[in-house]
């Protein structure tokens, strides 16, 4: 019996300097994911996320975890998930994210949906430090 081969594809990020794996919309994988490449998710995830590259989820995209986990991550699907980023944190305009964000810097785009907390370092602006 033949097997099929989940639409799974690496293709060159940054000037070719680093791959990029993208589970494609059809693939559903229930368990962990980890690696060191930036990583695209188009399909559903259920578990845990961790990749030290760039962590993108597309706007089809589903994932449902404890944590994800990545350099700069951008959301643009579905994510029930508290989110980890050692660099910044972008929710796009189709993103809805149940769960905390924590990043060097975090933007949320108009129309996006997010109910959570949020974590990241920032400088208040000079009038704000001396209204005390």
């Amino acid at each position: 019996m033949a097997q099929a081969k989940a639409p799974i594809r690496h293709v060159p990020a940054r000037g070719g300097s680093r791959e990029t794996a993208v589970l494609g919309a059809s693939v559903r994988i229930r368990g962990r994911i980890s690696g060191d490449a930036d990583l695209s998710i188009l399909g559903t995830v259920e578990g845990d996320v961790s990749v030290r590259g760039d962590l993108s989820i597309g706007e089809s995209a589903r994932v449902e975890s404890e944590v994800l986990e990545g350099h700069a991550v951008t959301i643009a699907g579905e994510v029930k998930a508290d989110v980890n980023a050692t660099g910044p944190v972008r929710l796009a305009a189709s993103a809805r994210v149940h769960g905390d964000l924590k990043g060097s810097e975090i933007s949320i785009e108009e129309g996006a949906q997010f109910a959570g907390r949020l974590e990241a370092d920032f400088e208040l602006p000079a009038a704000l430090g001396k209204a005390r």
